[in-house]
């Protein structure tokens, strides 16, 4: 466990925050899809878009191998 801390260049704190970040935000990106999806009608916020997404993990993926610089 602690191993995968130390590889990351993180506390075990800011390794829950970060982690819960992404989940919070995939789990929110999720439930809007859903709804769009069976009431296409109803827009999707720019950042629960397939483009937001992926913009959203990119950003994510650069701060996780800047992270493992430090």
């Amino acid at each position: 466990m602690y191993e995968h801390l130390k590889e990351n260049n993180q506390s075990y704190l800011k390794h829950l925050k970060f982690s819960w970040t992404v989940a919070f935000y995939m789990l929110f990106s999720f439930c809007f899809l859903l709804v769009h999806g069976i009431a296409p009608f109803i827009p999707t916020p720019q950042l629960f878009t397939v483009e937001g997404i992926s913009r959203k993990m990119k950003k994510w993926d650069a701060y996780s191998k800047l992270r493992k610089l430090k």
